[in-house]
């Protein structure tokens, strides 16, 4: 497993990327995005492939072993236990739309393990980090914020601004009932994840297929916080370096109380 030194070296690498990426949305009112669709009916645009191809080249310079999988490229195969997973711009429907939720997403991988998580959020400059042996921090304005656990009596459920299912809202249902005055809170992007560690809500339930480069970020760093993220299952989820591995659901939580709350409205 790496050392503190290195996780330590490394996210400060990260967040050296992300500061340079910010210039691809300088301007960005005045953008052409030159939307297009994929296959599978998601949107793509310049943007994505820019910061793609921009993020993957950093990378290398880190380290030219590590295999590398990314939603809008091909996974670069390499003889490693280590991997980055990473997800250009998560959100980007609602970078299309004008919002500024929507980030950026680097994970490391490590035995299929998720070992350190970035999240960048362009437009508020804001940048999140943990690992297993990085405490779970928050970059905003050069000022670092670390994120100590805590305690709700609430459980504000976050959900999806464009993806939540009845299944979902259901699930919602379930938890407000249980807590009261608790709130569901619709966000766009991995920055959910972030939200958890921030305290502001303690559950994120995904009903539906997912990839891995939406969740691996945020994962580690939720797990550097004392939370986790599992499968609809409740269980452990393993990165298996497959270029489109799909996740059939998840549930995030913020330690292990809700853990238990999950199991219990499970059974």
């Amino acid at each position: 497993m790496m050392n503190k030194m290195n996780q330590t070296y490394i996210s400060e690498e990260l967040i050296k990327i992300f500061k340079s990426a910010k210039k691809f949305f300088v301007n960005f009112e005045s953008i052409d995005l030159k939307v297009s669709y994929k296959k599978d009916a998601s949107p793509l645009t310049i943007l994505d492939t820019e910061v793609d191809q921009f993020i993957r080249k950093e990378l290398k310079k880190i380290n030219q072993d590590f295999a590398l999988i990314s939603e809008e490229t091909s996974q670069q195969q390499a003889n490693s236990e280590y991997a980055w997973i990473i997800d250009p711009i998560d959100g980007t429907k609602e970078l299309i739309n004008g919002s500024d939720e929507f980030t950026l997403n680097i994970a490391l991988i490590y035995n299929q393990k998720p070992i350190l998580g970035a999240i960048y959020q362009p437009m508020q400059d804001s940048i999140f980090l943990g690992g297993t042996d990085l405490p779970p921090k928050k970059i905003i304005d050069e000022k670092t914020e670390f994120l100590p656990k805590k305690n709700n009596q609430f459980c504000n459920v976050l959900i999806s601004k464009s993806h939540s299912s009845k299944e979902e809202i259901d699930f919602c249902s379930k938890v407000m009932s249980k807590f009261k005055g608790s709130t569901v809170i619709r966000m766009g992007s991995s920055i959910k994840f972030c939200r958890i560690c921030e305290g502001i809500a303690d559950l994120y339930p995904r009903f539906g297929d997912i990839y891995s480069w939406d969740i691996a970020a945020g994962h580690a760093i939720l797990k550097s916080f004392g939370g986790d993220v599992l499968d609809s299952d409740l269980q452990e989820i393993s990165y298996d370096m497959k270029e489109k591995q799909l996740i059939k659901g998840f549930f995030a939580f913020s330690n292990k109380k809700r853990l238990d709350f999950l199991r219990q409205i499970d059974s």
